[in-house]
């Protein structure tokens, strides 16, 4: 799936592959859509970010969650037998309760909702004695506002081996993966 009609035509490792820009590539980004082949792209620092908005938003959005009806249930007001008539019905035309004979009503309401939780980690390792991180990795679930939805991000960043790697995971099952040396990363 060709990602949009501004972007890549052809392949040029002297540049970027996204149309009319000629800055040297410095990320790898590869985008894997749920049943298609994987696309590779070879991008500028300010072409990465772009493509991995459009290929986001190019996906549809996460499904509402599905949220159950309040349920009610009319029993007897003395013995507390489940009774099948309505829960509005007015008190002049109940009829009595077949196991007691009252006509005093209880009408038990069942809400049901659903909670979700969501969770992240964060881990730092630095050399002792030394300032600064050498490595930074964050891991866990991540919001994504244009789809409405949760999907997964993990973001690494090396300082002693000059890495920059980031992985995606839609709800949809989209994966875009960035990797570039974190030096080129930077701005």
């Amino acid at each position: 799936m060709l990602l949009c009609s501004s972007a890549k035509v052809s392949r040029r490792m002297a540049a970027c592959d996204w149309t009319g820009c000629t800055e040297p590539p410095t990320h790898t980004v590869t985008i894997d859509f749920p049943g298609e082949a994987p696309e590779a792209w070879q991008v500028c620092r300010e072409h990465d970010r772009v493509l991995k908005n459009e290929a986001v938003a190019s996906r549809p959005k996460a499904p509402l969650p599905v949220s159950e009806e309040a349920t009610t249930e009319v029993c007897c007001g003395e013995c507390g037998a489940t009774l099948g008539e309505p829960s509005g019905l007015p008190a002049e035309e109940r009829k009595p309760c077949p196991n007691c004979g009252s006509l005093r009503r209880l009408v038990k309401v069942g809400i049901n909702e659903t909670v979700g939780l969501h969770e992240s980690i964060r881990v730092r390792s630095k050399r002792p004695g030394k300032g600064g991180w050498l490595r930074d990795m964050r891991s866990g679930d991540d919001y994504t506002r244009s789809l409405e939805g949760w999907g997964k991000r993990e973001l690494t960043t090396d300082r002693e081996h000059d890495q920059y790697r980031e992985v995606i995971e839609l709800h949809d099952g989209t994966r875009i993966e960035s990797v570039a040396k974190l030096g080129d990363h930077r701005d």
